[in-house]
């Protein structure tokens, strides 16, 4: 669309100033790999997700033994005690009813969603770069579209100025022209600081140190929205990776919930060790089990338990905003395509049939001011907001592929 656009303002007799190519350009493409590849964000999540691969390495190993050494009768001697007592204990934990492999599970549960932030992360970060590209893709075009139209203008003025000098115009002419270039003026400064803002927006997402030049972007070719029916969007969306963290966080909730309800049963600790007592040497055993009597681990279980069902309620609501989300990116997709196919008969056509009948009477003497400076304006209003258009309409099919787990930048 973008060269559609360009097309029809050559077709018009309107010469662009040259362009010299850049010395180094960063496509869409490039700069959304960039931004999942060196964002610091990305880097965030992926140093999360690294820990929990390693924690799920070494989680389930057996608990710590205890070493218990005391001594007795440590006062000076005494004819009445003549020896000191010691004992040496060393007390081993064991754990029972599969706590030991639940843990394991739970760090696994763990790693998968650590993995499914990050890939939600990279998911974002790439309709966060999109969007920003285009915002400056498109403020730099706008910016060139209103520096050719100042450019025209001047000429205009220019001309104008000597009929006022010549006695052929009245000043108030003049000063309409003048009015209208100053207008535009203020509107490409508008237009630039626009343009800086997405430049510093896209250097930050991409990690970049420097401000990416606004030279180095290539307008992409236009995209066609996902073909998918409305009765495929509720299986599509289950591909996106925010989707499938809700039910990852689903899964480490009952896993959680499973291992509270298995503390109920105490896990015995069995002691081994060595006593000497009044100068007799003997060995200890013995096993210590805590009686459920009073807590039976009611207070965690039932938090565990409402996490499972908030997890749930959690995983729905967001399938549900997944899928409303998904039909609505579609629509606005196949709308704005629909109406940047129509842009160039609808919008650029008429606009410039009455700009060039408008500039042929001006240059005939016969043309009324207020009509050149109106085409003037509407054709320049009619060229922006076809540069618009089309990049909505790329974002637009951008985000609903998004929305339905296509996450490929063509």
């Amino acid at each position: 669309m973008l060269a559609a656009v360009l097309a029809l303002v050559v077709s018009a007799g309107v010469q662009a100033p040259p362009v010299q190519a850049p010395a180094q350009t960063l496509t869409l493409a490039e700069a959304v790999a960039r931004a999942r590849r060196e964002s610091p964000v990305r880097a965030g999540a992926a140093a999360s997700a690294e820990g929990a691969e390693i924690a799920a390495t070494l989680a389930g190993r057996r608990l710590n033994p205890l070493i218990d050494v005391r001594g007795e009768n440590l006062a000076p001697r005494d004819p009445l005690v003549p020896d000191r007592d010691l004992f040496a204990v060393v007390s081993q934990p064991f754990e029972l009813g599969g706590k030991r492999g639940v843990r394991r599970d739970i760090a696994g549960a763990d790693r998968d969603v650590s993995h499914l932030v990050l890939r939600t992360v990279e998911r974002q970060l790439a309709l966060e770069t999109v969007r920003a590209y285009m915002r400056a893709v498109r403020a730099r075009d706008v910016l060139a579209i209103l520096q050719t139209q100042r450019d025209g203008l001047t000429t205009i003025v220019a001309t104008m100025r000597r009929r006022v000098e010549e006695g052929l115009a009245p000043e108030s002419d003049l000063l309409r022209f003048e009015a209208e270039a100053a207008r535009m003026a203020t509107e490409m400064t508008r237009i630039q600081v626009e343009l800086n803002r997405a430049l510093m927006d896209l250097s930050a997402l991409i990690g970049s140190p420097m401000p990416v030049a606004p030279t180095s972007l290539v307008s992409p070719n236009p995209v066609s929205p996902p073909a998918i029916g409305v009765d495929a969007i509720d299986r599509a969306v289950d591909q996106r990776p925010d989707l499938q963290l809700t039910a990852a966080r689903v899964e480490r909730a009952r896993l959680s919930a499973s291992l509270e309800r298995l503390r109920r049963l105490p896990d015995p600790s069995v002691s081994a060790g060595y006593k000497r007592t009044q100068g007799q040497n003997t060995a200890v055993a013995g096993v210590v089990v805590a009686v459920p009597l009073f807590d039976q681990n009611a207070q965690a279980r039932a938090i565990a338990d409402a996490g499972v069902r908030a997890a749930v309620f959690d995983q729905q609501a967001a399938h549900a905003r997944a899928v409303a989300d998904a039909q609505a990116a579609l629509n606005a997709a196949v709308a704005l395509s629909g109406s940047l196919a129509r842009v160039d008969r609808d919008l650029l056509a008429p606009a410039e049939g009455v700009r060039n009948a408008a500039q042929a009477m001006f240059r005939e003497g016969a043309s009324d001011v207020l009509k050149l400076v109106d085409a003037e304006r509407i054709y320049a209003d009619v060229r922006r907001e076809a540069q618009s258009l089309a990049a909505d309409a790329y974002v637009a099919a951008i985000e609903a592929r998004f929305a339905v787990g296509e996450e490929d930048i063509p």
